[in-house]
């Protein structure tokens, strides 16, 4: 019976991408029994939470909801928080890697690798499951031990990929693509809502074109595969602008070489706030996370730890192969450096984070917005702020401007979901003084007040790009 009526009302919406995400799919996901239970569960422990685990705060983003998230977060604030939450565990100096603990090993058959070269070396050695299903809290702690990423930056990113390609409830993700072993009630309802996609679902928080080495899913429906030539072009870049370094200098124009090319060969091409600032921080994250010290302060993004982290194997080596700008590549699991790395000396939080996507961006500028249907630019947001705080602001609004306006008609989402998994972020955005300016309308009148509110962050382009997630020509 119970499935008989969740089929008959999702027939309609089957070909949707995210057919959970409707008003309709929340009525009647929450009134699941099951659902309502897990659901219930969950916000009584978020709320259980809220007194006696953290003992310090101050205004660096990190929230006592931060603590609460499933899996491990606990380890990751205590070693994320050098210079921000004192404690007689926090990260000091540079940590050598890799550590006995935590061994490479190649992934198996069924183990899931994405498009992200960190979290799969996070995987290869055992920072976060080695079958690449992981949860927030997981991915917390793993960035945090081995990367020295801050918490608040990676509860944003982790939160986009639970929210738009993982199990909302048990904040579990695929690194990779799909699997059965991720889905609403540990996968009991993937047949009627879907599996999720994983990460690597095109046109979802931490995916997007122009890549710096994979290729746009539109090309050949693979935007999970290392692709060798763009590495060589990145190396290329690194040789010509970097002193043989990864440099921000050779990133940016690796990326701004990328963007030009697949725009010019992806008629679904589509660069758009918030997951083409996901994208352009990648960029950065080449030298900000895998260089061997800490950029800006003595590290250097050299050959050896950039190839290893990304997986690049040249096909040849030597004292003086690394100065070949034809030196070509192939793809071995990621891993830490085996000749010994210095992970970055203090947390990557969101406003150095921000402040290289918005280095990234203002070297090239390139238009935001996608293709539309008949081959014309859309435009995303025009007025996008080119301070860092400014920035980091506009960004948080645009994730939440991502979202569908059917999903506004529903108090319960607001209160049970969205704000329920959004306020693990939202502390970090407070902490840069950003106001979420949410529509003030209920009713009938919330989508029409949120659409002209989400204009402002995403522009037409969500709507009205083909390769958008929410194109209203693929929408009921």
């Amino acid at each position: 019976m119970r499935l008989a009526l969740f089929t008959a009302l999702f027939a309609a919406q089957s070909a949707l991408a995210f057919p959970w995400l409707r008003k309709e799919g929340f009525d009647a996901l929450f009134n699941h029994p099951e659902a309502r239970k897990v659901l219930k569960g969950t916000l009584e422990e978020y709320h259980a939470g809220q007194s006696g685990k953290v003992k310090r705060q101050v205004n660096t983003g990190v929230g006592n909801g931060v603590i609460t998230l499933l899996g491990g977060s606990v380890q990751a604030v205590l070693d994320n928080v050098l210079g921000l939450i004192p404690t007689n565990d926090a990260v000091r100096g540079l940590k050598k890697f890799p550590e006995p603990a935590h061994p490479f090993r190649a992934p198996g058959p069924t183990d899931q690798r994405g498009p992200c070269p960190g979290l799969n070396t996070l995987a290869n050695h055992g920072y976060i499951p080695r079958n690449g299903i992981a949860t927030i809290g997981q991915i917390n702690a793993g960035t945090a031990r081995l990367f020295n990423m801050g918490v608040d930056l990676s509860t944003l990113l982790a939160t986009g990929g639970a929210i738009d390609g993982g199990d909302i409830f048990s904040q579990k993700m695929s690194i990779g693509g799909r699997d059965d072993r991720v889905g609403l009630l540990s996968g009991e309802l993937n047949a009627i809502f879907g599996t999720p996609s994983g990460i690597a679902g095109h046109g979802k928080f931490n995916e997007g074109d122009a890549s710096a080495t994979r290729n746009d899913f539109y090309l050949s429906g693979d935007n999970i595969s290392f692709q060798p030539e763009l590495f060589k072009q990145l190396h290329q870049q690194a040789l010509a602008r970097g002193n043989g370094t990864y440099s921000v200098e050779a990133i940016k124009e690796h990326f701004k070489n990328r963007y030009r090319d697949s725009k010019a060969a992806n008629p679904q091409f589509y660069f758009n706030l918030p997951s083409s600032g996901v994208v352009m921080g990648a960029y950065y994250f080449i030298p900000g996370f895998f260089s061997n010290g800490t950029i800006g302060a003595g590290g250097i993004a050299n050959e050896a730890s950039i190839t290893s982290f990304y997986g690049a194997k040249p096909s040849r080596t030597g004292r003086d192969a690394w100065r070949d700008p034809d030196l070509t590549y192939t793809h071995v699991p990621e891993r830490i450096p085996e000749q010994g790395w210095y992970r970055r000396a203090t947390p990557m939080t969101i406003p150095e984070a921000v402040a290289g996507i918005l280095d990234v961006y203002l070297y090239s500028m390139p238009p935001m917005g996608g293709s539309g249907a008949a081959q014309s630019w859309v435009v995303g947001p025009v007025n996008i702020p080119n301070s860092p705080q400014g920035f980091s602001c506009f960004l948080y609004n645009a994730i939440f401007a991502n979202f569908p306006s059917e999903i506004f008609n529903s108090v319960r989402l607001v209160q049970a979901v969205v704000n329920g998994l959004s306020r693990l972020v939202v502390p970090g955005y407070k902490a840069l003084g950003c106001t979420v300016d949410y529509p003030d309308a209920t009713g009938a009148a919330v989508p029409a007040a949120y659409d002209r509110w989400a204009e402002r962050y995403v522009g037409k382009a969500k709507l009205e790009a083909v390769g958008s997630g929410w194109y209203k020509g693929d929408r009921s």
